[in-house]
């Protein structure tokens, strides 16, 4: 950016300080890029995401067996729900029983998603002085309390009926500890302290790969788990995963910033309050910058949000296939699974062909993922069988690919300095949308459950169409401000 600007959020004392720990980090950097050249918290990442994704759906059809029998149906009615039958009588309890799972799994994704965005703001910065791996630690202590819970509620409704509004309440340490967010948020930072610009974007490719895999797998094995055992023991299985996560990060990775603080425990929690921390993170978006920088920045935070927001229908979309096309649990998994291995796919070979044979820009990317996000949704809207779900995933195989497209656009007009906390506040920003996507996709499908529950497909698809739109001011800009070679 501009040489010698004077707009600075900090003092003379706090640049110097700053300066000094860039330094110390450089040399912690070096000491660990070879180790890290190949694998980091990877690992850690695959577990928490196969954790996360082996109980999401088991939790959403438990919360509707749930529903059901606090309903009042007794529990031959309420098995019918997890049989292929398309009988009248099933019809009539999946819309009865429906709303009231739909405002569970809306309240539990908000929680899951708003409620960490402080937590997030406060540890993103407060890592850059005391280390990505202690935030992460944190968070994770979050994560394993809340499936501890969840494992303790599961195997308490197999005694007695329970209102499946006790599982929105697990996930309070989930979220007030940061969750994925901070894990997350944890982990891209440390790429980006042992990194350079040239190996940086593959190392975050694959660490997003990873993440992937572990949802993959956990899509896959989910059905299995809970028919060979119990939601139960499903849940105390990803709690155990969880924890041997935890104990991989603490044992077997070595953090990027090592400082030399004689803070004590106390200090650097007092610290993680400190207003300084909020001051260090709106400078990075607010400050004044050349070249709209800072128009650009807000305009991928909004774009990210947008396409979150029409994200947010996959939370009625399990009920969608199970009312329109009597999916089981098994159907749905394998659905799943063949979505997030379409998406790796792109990812992995989709982004390399793009820019290596087409030459295309990130902004091509980028635009070519969002529109085959359009077309993947208006497809499964019109859709009037199964096999038409798969038809639209596997003409849209590039969706996805945006991700990486905008990070690398982030990373070439932004400091180096200021990437890691880019991504803590953009994650925190982009967190808050279930609060609305969640209620929206939910009133919808609720309100269109009876005779045409495929709408909120095509609510998804304006959405996205609304990001197509940014996108292309976004590539004015950048052509407009940056040169050919950077970006185009």
């Amino acid at each position: 950016m501009e040489e010698g600007r004077s707009d600075s959020v900090y003092s003379s004392g706090e640049e110097d300080l700053f300066a000094k720990q860039s330094l110390m980090r450089l040399r912690n950097a070096a000491r660990w890029r070879e180790q890290a050249q190949y694998i980091s918290f990877e690992p850690a990442l695959l577990v928490f995401c196969f954790a996360m994704s082996i109980s999401e759906v088991v939790l959403a059809n438990h919360i509707i067996l749930q529903t059901c029998l606090v309903e009042g149906f007794d529990r031959g009615d309420c098995q019918l729900l997890n049989t292929d039958s398309n009988s009248s009588r099933r019809a009539m309890i999946e819309t009865q029983v429906q709303p009231l799972a739909a405002n569970v799994t809306m309240v539990i994704v908000i929680i899951k998603s708003v409620v960490p965005v402080l937590s997030a703001l406060l540890l993103g910065a407060w890592s850059d002085r005391y280390g990505r791996k202690p935030a992460m630690l944190i968070a994770s202590a979050g994560v394993l309390c809340s499936f501890v819970l969840l494992t303790l509620l599961a195997f308490l409704s197999m005694q007695v009926t329970l209102t499946p509004w006790y599982y929105t309440a697990a996930y309070l340490p989930f979220s007030v500890l940061g969750g994925m967010t901070v894990i997350t948020a944890a982990a891209f930072s440390y790429l980006s302290d042992v990194t350079n610009e040239q190996t940086r974007t593959m190392r975050m490719g694959f660490m997003e790969a990873s993440m992937m895999a572990g949802a993959l797998l956990g899509f896959l094995a989910s059905s299995y788990i809970v028919e060979w055992l119990n939601v139960a023991a499903t849940f105390l299985i990803a709690s155990v995963l969880i924890l041997l996560a935890i104990v991989y990060i603490a044992r077997f990775t070595e953090d990027s910033i090592i400082l030399s603080n004689s803070n004590s425990a106390v200090e650097k929690l007092r610290d993680l309050l400190s207003c300084e921390r909020l001051r260090e993170l709106s400078g990075t978006f607010f400050m004044r910058r050349s070249g709209y920088v800072r128009e650009i920045l807000w305009s991928i935070v909004l774009l990210t949000g947008l396409t979150e927001l029409a994200g947010g229908s996959g939370g009625v979309f399990y009920m969608f296939t199970r009312r329109k096309f009597g999916w089981d649990l098994k159907q749905f998994s394998y659905f799943q699974f063949t979505d997030v291995l379409i998406i790796i796919f792109g990812n992995v070979i989709g982004i390399p062909i793009l820019k290596q044979i087409f030459h295309c820009s990130d902004t091509t990317v980028a635009i070519v993922s969002i529109a085959s996000y359009i077309v993947d949704s208006l497809i499964m809207g019109f859709a009037s069988s199964g096999w038409m779900l798969y038809l639209a995933i596997s003409v849209t195989v590039l969706k996805g690919t945006d991700g990486a497209a905008l990070m690398t656009i982030c990373s070439t007009i932004l400091p180096a300095g200021d990437m890691a906390k880019f991504f803590t506040m953009a994650l925190s920003l982009t967190a808050v949308v279930p609060l609305v996507s969640a209620p929206l996709f939910t009133f919808v499908y609720n309100a269109t459950i009876e005779s045409l529950p495929e709408v909120f497909n095509f609510v998804a698809a304006s959405v996205y169409g609304a990001a197509l739109l940014l996108m292309f001011i976004i590539t004015h800009l950048i052509r407009r401000f940056y040169q050919p070679e950077l970006l185009l």
